[in-house]
């Protein structure tokens, strides 16, 4: 089935929203004002999810994206978009979900963009083709599209040719391969042949040193992750007794928390990420945090009060233990932290109606080129 729609705006996850015959249409790499003919990839109910095919009248503020592989990898979303209409849709994309699912109306205070639009990734997991051939996959497929000649442009350039300089013997074919910079500017492989990766890596951020082994996660826009640190420490309203870091991580928040606290608390699920929080600690002489390995749900109930919670959680979202806990916890002030709007959104007013009122939103755009945007709230408890 083909039909052919107008783009009425761009919606979380990067979609058009467009109408046909009456159903609601989601089409990807579409920009506002675009006049397109599309194909229906799956059908929903009265929702079209479409494909692409092509466009009749472009939007006023379509433009040629700057990476050949735009559309067919699955990486990026909006680079047939300037960065400033990037950054727009991502605030009204936050804006809607936070109304739609959060049942309140936000208001942005403060949208921290990156100094680039490329180079910015410390970080990526990459996958060969049946050649050996590095590259990422096509969205929602395992299809492998290989980097164009010049890499991915979202990687820095040290990235870019290393990737470019794997000779074929330590590619395998149908294989994955995880690639990191660490602070000194030395690129590192994981999953080559004959090519083993170190057992872990030192990354900076904030002044604080990190022991990051390779699966443990940390922030990875390099270009904005010191000031990511500075708004989370901004937020808080005084130096309290105790803070509690829930998802805590290799402690990326914890280390730089400690100096506004007698006493701070990580709670971490992953071993790894416990062990590397732990390390840091240690490297960077910090004496008033501890860290608890476990689930977040067994483990936060053993804490004991706080004055701050901060919580960074995945990309699922707190559960609804976890957020109850906090409501019993109390805490006078709350940072909600997360990559994922609608899942935000449920958490924020699952905490609405536990008491607590968001008194500052801001947005850091981690992620450019791509639909995802970090949203970083603060709360405050309600008398």
């Amino acid at each position: 089935m083909k039909g052919v729609t107008t783009v009425k705006k761009i919606i979380q996850g990067g979609l058009g929203l467009a109408f046909y015959e009456g159903r609601t249409v989601f089409l990807p790499y579409t920009a506002p004002g675009d006049k397109v003919e599309f194909s229906v990839a799956k059908e929903k109910g009265k929702v079209l999810f479409g494909r692409l095919e092509k466009i009749l009248e472009p939007s006023n503020i379509r433009k040629p994206p700057e990476c050949p592989n735009f559309s067919k990898c699955g990486g990026c979303h909006f680079l047939h978009l300037d960065y400033e209409d990037e950054i727009k849709i991502k605030k009204s994309m936050v804006l809607e979900t936070l109304e739609r699912i959060g049942k309140f109306k936000a208001v942005i205070d403060n949208i921290i963009v990156s100094p680039s639009r490329f180079g910015y990734r410390n970080n990526c997991i990459f996958r060969t083709d049946e050649n050996g051939q590095p590259g990422f996959t096509m969205a929602e497929t395992d299809k492998v599209i290989p980097f164009p000649k010049n890499g991915c442009l979202l990687l820095p350039k040290e990235m870019r040719e290393a990737i470019a300089g794997l000779d074929g013997d330590s590619l395998q074919p149908n294989s994955e391969v995880r690639v990191r910079m660490d602070k000194f500017g030395a690129v590192h492989f994981w999953g080559l042949k004959n090519n083993f990766g170190p057992p872990d890596i030192l990354m900076e951020a904030g002044g604080y040193l990190f022991p990051m082994s390779p699966d443990a996660f940390f922030q990875i826009n390099t270009l904005l992750n010191n000031k990511l640190i500075e708004l989370v420490l901004s937020l808080p309203r005084k130096r309290t007794d105790k803070i509690i870091d829930l998802y805590c991580g290799a402690g990326f928040f914890t280390l730089p928390l400690a100096r506004n606290a007698m006493k701070v608390i990580g709670i971490e699920r992953d071993e790894k990420a416990y062990e590397n929080a732990r390390a840091a600690a240690k490297l960077n002489k910090i004496t008033n945090i501890s860290f608890k390995q476990g689930m977040v749900e067994q483990k936060f109930k053993k804490t004991g009060k706080a004055n701050l919670i901060l919580a960074d959680p995945p990309r699922a979202g707190m559960t609804k233990k976890v957020v109850e806990e906090i409501i019993r916890h109390k805490p006078q002030e709350l940072i909600l932290i997360s990559c994922d709007p609608p899942t935000l959104a449920r958490d924020t007013s699952r905490l609405i109606q536990g008491g607590y009122t968001p008194s500052n939103i801001h947005l850091v755009d981690l992620f450019p080129g791509t639909a995802h945007i970090e949203t970083v709230i603060y709360f405050k408890r309600t008398e």
